[in-house]
């Protein structure tokens, strides 16, 4: 439930359950772990390479900052795994570790059928349902342990890498605002807290720049920018705000703000680890960088066009350009069935005054009819 008074309140609640239409179901979570379990028992038992060794396995990427998004046009997620040994990293060849990895996925009689070899990483396809990337690497010293050496297989040599750290430096930017602007209202009119849950701004906002991407490069995405520059920017940009709106606006203008009318790119580096340049192809390939500040344009504009009084229609097809059809209609479907089983639990009246919506208890406030299932209010 909300505060349906205020438009600032009633636009956040839109918006947060757009981006929980766009997360990993339970479901789906749940048959990702149990592949996951399986996988670390199969290298764990591994007696020629794996067995002898200190290491871990643990899940990283936007399943573990919780940003996952649904891919447009397919039904299908991504699990990031990384395979972590504790040993030392130059004693061993980049192509080795591949190799082994290699190896022991391909003697099980599932595992070999799914695998896609990639760049740093080896790819289990589920078809329809996810996909999981494992990443092999070496923890790089003793003092960190989470900094990692993976191999590139283009380059031919170790690089430095860290997903453990990056994925707690992003949770603590996004536990820096205690208390949304969501759980405010519910607060505030002593509501439960239920309906939402409980996503902090930033990952909310993360979800929606990432889905706004998609869209964005559906038709050709020769030039589509990474969800790690995205997520990245979004975490160095976040300021701290209570609201998904105003997280995803202030992001959008700094931005702004920090590419044009500057004639050099910016560096999207990880935040733990310097020696890792995410935008490196757009020093090689400048039509990147040119994609991503065209489509952060037209994200700016949108938003301002939101802040607008425009009234209902035009800010359902402003939310229609920018997210899609789908994703809107299911949110206001939501929103449409928290307010209704409100009114029927006589929790929800009118201001008298302003004859907008509110939680009963204020003086102000009258009781509504409950709708009849014929559509009828009850005598």
């Amino acid at each position: 439930m909300i505060q349906f008074q205020d438009k600032n309140i009633q636009l956040d609640d839109l918006l947060d359950r757009m981006a929980e239409s766009l997360q990993l179901d339970k479901t789906r979570y749940d048959l990702m772990i149990q592949h996951y379990e399986a996988i670390k028992k199969w290298i764990e038992a591994d007696e020629l390479f794996f067995k002898p060794f200190k290491y871990e396995l643990y899940p990283h990427g936007s399943v573990r900052i919780r940003t996952t998004v649904k891919p447009i046009g397919k039904d299908e997620f991504d699990l990031d795994i990384a395979l972590h040994l504790k040993a030392q990293w130059n004693n061993h060849t980049p192509e080795k570790i591949y190799a082994e990895l290699k190896r022991r996925l391909s003697e099980h009689s599932v595992y070999k059928e799914k695998m896609e070899l990639k760049n740093r990483c080896i790819r289990l396809n589920y078809a329809g349902d996810f996909h999981m990337d494992i990443l092999p690497g070496i923890q790089e010293n003793e003092w960190d342990e989470d900094k990692l050496r993976v191999p590139d297989r283009q380059l031919g040599y170790w690089v430095s890498s860290n997903p453990r750290g990056y994925a707690k430096w992003f949770l603590n930017k996004a536990n820096t605002i205690k208390v949304s602007l969501l759980e405010k209202a519910l607060r505030a009119e002593n509501l439960p807290s239920n309906d939402y849950e409980n996503k902090k701004p930033l990952q909310r906002a993360v979800q929606l720049i990432k889905t706004y991407r998609d869209i964005y490069f559906q038709k050709d995405d020769t030039y589509k920018t990474s969800s790690i520059v995205l997520t990245t920017i979004a975490g160095q940009y976040y300021n701290g705000e209570d609201s998904i709106f105003l997280a995803v606006e202030n992001i959008v203008n700094q931005i702004r703000r920090n590419t044009f009318n500057i004639p050099a790119r910016i560096k999207v580096l990880n935040p733990v680890n310097a020696e890792e340049d995410f935008t490196d192809k757009w020093e090689s390939e400048p039509k990147y960088y040119e994609a991503f500040k065209a489509f952060c344009e037209h994200l700016y504009v949108q938003w301002q066009e939101l802040k607008k009084e425009n009234g209902i229609i035009t800010e359902g097809r402003i939310l229609k350009d920018l997210f899609g059809d789908d994703l809107y209609m299911k949110a206001q479907i939501s929103q449409t069935d928290v307010i209704d089983k409100a009114r029927n639990n006589n929790q929800l009246g009118i201001d008298k005054k302003t004859e907008t919506l509110g939680a009963l208890g204020v003086a102000s406030i009258a009781p509504i009819k409950s709708n009849t299932f014929f559509g009828d209010n009850e005598d």
